[in-house]
């Protein structure tokens, strides 16, 4: 039927030859196990844990969405409205499988129907003319193929037939396409944005990306999971349907070879680079193609990544808020947390009891997908409510005291590009006492013509600035691509009554101006006093320079301020403030103020800046950051320099320490004394 000039089948039966699959008789199913749908039933009518996904399902406005399919969708609306039907068609398919319910079913047929009167399922070309699958044509397939599987025989053999011959045209081959593009960027001949969609009706600052790289680009992120996972999918449930043929074993042969790319773009600790929203999203897809090539018989790649390690770093990038639960480290574009489905897959799979406590206690929502993948008899096991460190292999570290709303989360961003980076090496970020407050900003714009995009740059992070500027990072022509900025953690360690780290940036800012020697950024956290002291060493080779350390506050609901006066700044939450306290060899002034971008957005930004007067060669600077709760007497901090040392004196809780810290180089030296 699709005719590609490939081995496929050659390689398909070396591939298969050279996995474990599942014993003759395992459970068959493509994206569940059928003998199981009794006990899913029983999980979403019963069980307490999925309360909030029982209401949550009933708040849908089914008459809504059939008037909308009826006479308000356009067919050519690639970003919105596909989306909306093919994600409708999921839920609906789930649960009809979940609960029986025959409207549901009825729905999920609709939006199908709806569907299939889309002459194109994606808004991304090759070669001016063949659609290519990466976001919207891999979820239409999907829904086709979970509405198919989940209906069963309530979809007549006639309408089943003409469903997965067009899902097979419309999302399997532009999945296939877009992952053979990947896995073969010589071969591409040129994509392009369809010119025919709405897409750039919705985002016109986004007109002028340069697609020439991205083959290359999207073959190590998030966007190639999508495709990847729904190959297989569709493919497996068309060969269940309409029998095997050259085209199923060469989507199969893809679908695998792309999946299990990903066990070397994940790291080798089971962090994911592009923060936690992306991570859920491109393992839920993931997961879902190892559960079904698995049962279908083609290949076992259940074990292609450290799952265990990859919770762990979930659990890392937590920083629960008394408003925000599921509040995370948000490094970069990394959005919202992950939902409870591939924790529970997690335990499910290894019995690892963390990623069971997780799943129902830190995840952002029990998702329509958790029902498949829970099993009670996993044991939920808290992890260790206790100070500690964790370095991640991407150079991510944190330091917590535990995992509830009032514990203390200091965290820097230290390590190399990724796609959906920002330029944001050194940005600290830290919560306690329930609030957020020294933050990396949400998410700023995609597209590089909206004036909020700077957002992304150093400026928009709680970093530092040397002469007003930042280190490298990209143009946004090519999207959000990486750059070449890089980082790395040079020292770290625990000792009693602190923990702290040295990250080295000197790469990144030299790329933009080679005049700097050397920038590091250096955290002492003292968890007993939920304090922090932050040291910032900046060498330049022949011109003298002044440093700016931005510390931004969390403003996103209204209710955070920035402030500064004559020898402080103080950071305000409902729950919680900071005070900050400073000294330099270069002087020190603290000021206020909003980014320079459109008014209406800079308000949700404020931020302090502590800036060095006096330009010099070499530059330490030394601040203290000091939480404590609303309504409680504050600590005091001080920072007093005499000469080449600094002397940092701590009260808090009862409790006190002196630092002192020596600038004798690249990374001063510090001791710390517990009173």
């Amino acid at each position: 039927m699709f005719s590609r000039p490939v081995l496929a089948m050659f390689l398909f039966a070396l591939l298969v030859c050279a996995v474990s699959l599942p014993a003759a008789g395992a459970d068959g199913g493509v994206f569940f196990e059928p003998q199981k749908v009794a006990r899913y039933r029983e999980l979403f009518a019963k069980d307490p844990l999925f309360a909030g996904l029982r209401s949550q399902i009933d708040t849908v406005d089914r008459s809504r969405e059939r008037s909308f399919m009826k006479s308000g969708i356009r067919y050519n609306d690639h970003l919105y409205d596909i989306a909306r039907v093919g994600n409708l068609a999921q839920q609906m398919s789930l649960i009809y499988l979940y609960t029986g319910d025959a409207d549901a079913a009825a729905l999920a047929e609709e939006c199908v129907e709806s569907l299939m009167k889309f002459p194109r399922w994606d808004y991304f070309l090759e070669g001016g003319t063949e659609v290519i699958g990466l976001q919207r044509a891999p979820n239409s397939a999907i829904a086709v193929a979970l509405t198919v599987e989940a209906l069963g025989d309530r979809i007549a053999p006639e309408k089943r037939k003409t469903w997965l011959t067009t899902m097979a045209k419309r999302g399997t081959e532009p999945s296939y396409l877009a992952t053979y593009g990947m896995r073969h960027p010589d071969r591409v001949k040129g994509w392009s944005m369809d010119s025919t969609s709405t897409y750039y009706e919705h985002r016109p600052l986004e007109r002028g990306l340069d697609f020439s790289r991205w083959p290359i680009i999207l073959n190590t992120i998030n966007l190639k999971a999508i495709p990847a996972s729904a190959l297989a999918l569709s493919a497996l449930v068309y060969r269940k349907h309409m029998g095997e043929s050259e085209d199923t074993r060469r989507w199969l042969e893809q679908a695998v070879y792309s999946v299990g790319t990903f066990r070397d773009i994940y790291a080798r600790d089971g962090s994911y680079n592009e923060g936690i929203s992306y991570a859920h999203y491109t393992t839920l897809h993931l997961i879902q193609a190892i559960d079904a090539l698995r049962r279908e018989r083609v290949a076992d790649l259940s074990d292609m990544l450290n799952w265990t390690g990859y919770q762990n770093y979930l659990l890392e990038m937590t920083q629960a808020t008394r408003d925000e639960p599921s509040s995370i480290v948000n490094f970069s574009d990394a959005g919202a947390a992950a939902h409870a489905s591939v924790s529970y897959w997690i335990a499910r799979h290894t019995r690892d009891g963390v990623a069971q406590w997780f799943g129902k206690n830190l995840a952002m929502s029990q998702d329509i997908w958790s029902i498949l993948y829970y099993d009670a008899s996993v044991s939920g096991t808290p992890p260790p409510q206790s100070p500690h460190l964790w370095l991640s292999d991407l150079d991510w570290i944190v330091g917590r005291t535990g995992y509830l709303p009032e514990d203390l989360v200091v965290a820097l961003r230290s390590g190399g590009p990724f796609n959906h980076e920002h330029a944001d090496r050194n940005g600290i970020i830290v919560k306690a006492f329930g609030e957020k407050l020294v933050v990396d900003p949400l998410r700023p714009p995609y597209g590089w013509r909206d004036p909020s995009w700077k957002m992304r740059l150093t400026g928009g992070h709680s970093s530092v600035l040397i002469d007003g500027k930042g280190h490298q990072y990209v143009d946004g022509t090519e999207g959000t691509n990486s750059s070449q900025a890089s980082a790395s953690i040079v020292r770290w360690g625990e000792r009693e009554g602190y923990f702290f780290w040295t990250s080295d940036a000197t790469p990144a800012y030299k790329l933009v101006q080679p005049d700097v020697q050397s920038i590091t950024r250096t955290l002492i956290t003292l968890p007993d006093l939920r304090a922090v002291v932050v040291v910032d060493k900046v060498s330049k080779i022949s011109t003298p320079s002044t440093i700016q350390a931005r510390f931004y506050a969390f403003n996103t609901d209204g209710k955070g301020k920035a402030e500064a006066g004559g020898e402080m700044f103080t950071m305000i939450r409902p729950g919680a403030k900071l005070d900050g306290r400073a000294a330099s060899n270069a002087g020190i002034a603290y000021s206020a103020a909003f980014p320079d971008i459109p008014l209406e957005r800079a308000k949700t930004y404020p931020f302090v800046e502590v800036s060095t007067t006096n330009p010099a060669r070499d530059i330490c600077l030394v601040s203290v950051l000091l939480p404590s709760p609303a309504g409680k007497p504050a600590g005091s901090a001080t920072v007093v320099r005499n000469g080449d040392r600094y002397a940092v004196d701590i009260s808090a809780g009862g409790k006190s320490a002196h630092v002192s810290v020596m600038d004798a180089g690249t990374i001063p030296e510090f001791e710390v004394t517990l009173k």
